[in-house]
């Protein structure tokens, strides 16, 4: 199966629009606190989105035809919270090392649940399944 340029291009993109709109929504809700100023955190959402872009993106074109699900968009929505979960598990472990600096908070669980679901179904609207 081939990736393709294209869909290359639309999980980059999604991914710094998703990133994006996760900072934008930080800024409403201070689930987390800034580290940097907003042009830092303007490039290092734009690049975190883009990777986090391409990887969902990737994931989802060679796993999404193994999902039970019927639909583009439960699928995309599954495969990115997927991800996040991986992540959280993550920060879990991290949290075993170092308490201090990684713990869990709550709201920031919850934004982050909810930024994935948004990120999956940008993915299941735009992004190619399988050619399709």
């Amino acid at each position: 199966m081939k990736l393709g340029i294209r869909n290359l291009a639309v999980s980059v993109f999604l991914g710094v629009v998703w990133g994006w709109g996760a900072m934008t929504l930080n800024s409403f809700t201070y689930a987390f606190p800034y580290e940097a100023g907003f042009l830092h955190n303007f490039i290092t959402f734009s690049i975190g989105g883009a990777v986090f872009g391409v990887v969902v993106g990737g994931f989802i074109r060679l796993f999404g035809g193994l999902f039970p699900f019927k639909g583009r968009i439960p699928r995309a929505v599954a495969i990115s919270v997927l991800l996040w979960a991986l992540l959280l598990a993550g920060g879990f472990a991290l949290s075993g090392m170092r308490p201090d600096r990684y713990h869990l908070i709550t709201y920031q669980t919850i934004q982050g649940l909810m930024l994935s679901v948004v990120l999956g179904i940008f993915f299941g609207i735009f992004l190619s399944f399988d050619g399709k």
